[in-house]
């Protein structure tokens, strides 16, 4: 078999920030370089050379084309300009990276994706929409006797999410763009606690940076230890978790919500209306504060506490709910339903609270999983 020459290369920026070396075959195939195709997805790149031995991963299976396979190949690199002249190369066509990005954005969007792979996921749905984008935009210049550049209007189409949390009002407490756990907390408004669990499921996906004294000084903090975050990893967790922040971001990203994201943050928000119609009259508050804490429906006249638990409960730290739940409950009855409740089912609930006590209208363990609509069982504390 005749082996493969690289003749042409080139630099690839579809991402802003992201080069990619480039290279066009003796055979006219277009290829990009290992280490190149595994920036462009987001995925280490040991990560991505591993894929070909495990062929197909299970969570891409049902999305992936019959007898795709993750074809490479081993070529000579002759194109002059090349800083590897000389040297053999593994390279990835055209044809089979389109594959993986199509592979993942349709994993993401039916949920299929583990924690650890949503991010390649988010990353080649956003790619999807700048290639498209920059396709149709080159296309109509072309034929209207323009030569655009295609790299340049990729670049103008992409996404940058880090620039987005910073449009919606993300600061920085620490220099050089690095974030503290105080500053992600109070962006998304969640509880420290909440923000803590999920970096511990994360923890292999998001890696903490271990801030030197002399940095805490330089804002003020008095701990001895602190962590802080780069904003690629910032966008991680503000995507990976459905707050209220978070669901507007994926709208800006990925467009319409129901497509990519779990759906319990966005049903809270459809609680809202549902029971500000009930309760018109009632005093009925939103991201109430209680002590240190926020509660997502007080009900002042009744004395009133609701909270709507779905997704984004599994990652909420059993102890802290716990202390929280004590002080709430001194003075208030306190109604815990998943979002996936019908109407009557809560209003039962409603109707056996009383100050003191706790009602849970879901189980503890499935939550975080899909639950019906009619849901039956009441569990009281």
């Amino acid at each position: 078999m005749t082996e493969r020459k690289a003749v042409y290369y080139g630099k690839v920026e579809l991402i802003p920030g992201i080069v990619c070396d480039g290279y066009v075959l003796d055979d006219d195939t277009a290829v990009m370089s290992e280490r190149g195709t595994a920036d462009l997805l987001g995925v280490n790149q040991m990560a991505l050379n591993r894929m070909k031995t495990n062929w197909p991963l299970k969570t891409l299976k049902p999305f992936i084309d019959k007898g795709l396979s993750m074809k490479t190949n081993s070529v000579k690199v002759v194109a002059k300009n090349s800083p590897y002249k000389g040297r053999k190369i593994i390279v990835y066509t055209a044809e089979t990276i389109e594959a993986l990005i199509s592979a993942y954005a349709l994993s993401l969007a039916h949920r299929a994706l583990r924690s650890n792979q949503r991010h390649i996921g988010e990353r080649c749905v956003i790619l999807l929409k700048s290639l498209v984008r920059a396709a149709l935009d080159t296309a109509i210049k072309q034929a209207c006797g323009l030569s655009p550049d295609i790299q340049q209007t990729a670049q103008k189409n992409y996404i940058d999410a880090v620039k987005l949390i910073k449009d919606f009002g993300f600061t920085c407490t620490a220099p050089d763009d690095i974030a503290i756990k105080k500053d992600i907390a109070q962006f998304l408004d969640v509880p420290k606690s909440t923000l803590n669990s999920f970096l511990r499921k994360h923890q292999g996906e998001i890696e903490p940076l271990k801030l030197d004294s002399a940095t805490i000084r330089s804002f003020g903090g008095k701990a001895s230890q602190m962590n802080g975050y780069h904003l690629d990893d910032v966008t991680k967790i503000a995507l990976g978790m459905d707050s209220v922040v978070g669901i507007e971001l994926k709208k800006k990203v990925f467009g319409e919500i129901g497509s990519f994201a779990k759906p319990s943050t966005s049903l809270e928000v459809q609680w809202r209306e549902v029971l500000s119609n009930v309760f018109e009259g009632f005093d009925l508050h939103f991201n109430y504060p209680i002590g240190s804490y926020k509660v997502d429906f007080f009900v002042a006249k009744l004395m009133l506490v609701l909270e709507c638990n779905g997704y984004c409960h599994r990652y909420y730290d059993d102890e802290q709910e716990k202390v929280r739940e004590k002080l709430i409950t001194q003075k208030y009855s306190l109604v815990r339903f998943h979002h996936k409740i019908n109407l009557e089912t809560l209003f039962n609930g409603i109707l056996q609270a009383k100050p003191g006590t706790t009602v849970r209208l879901y189980d503890l363990e499935q939550l975080g999983q899909e639950m019906p609509f009619n849901i039956n069982p009441l569990v009281r504390a």
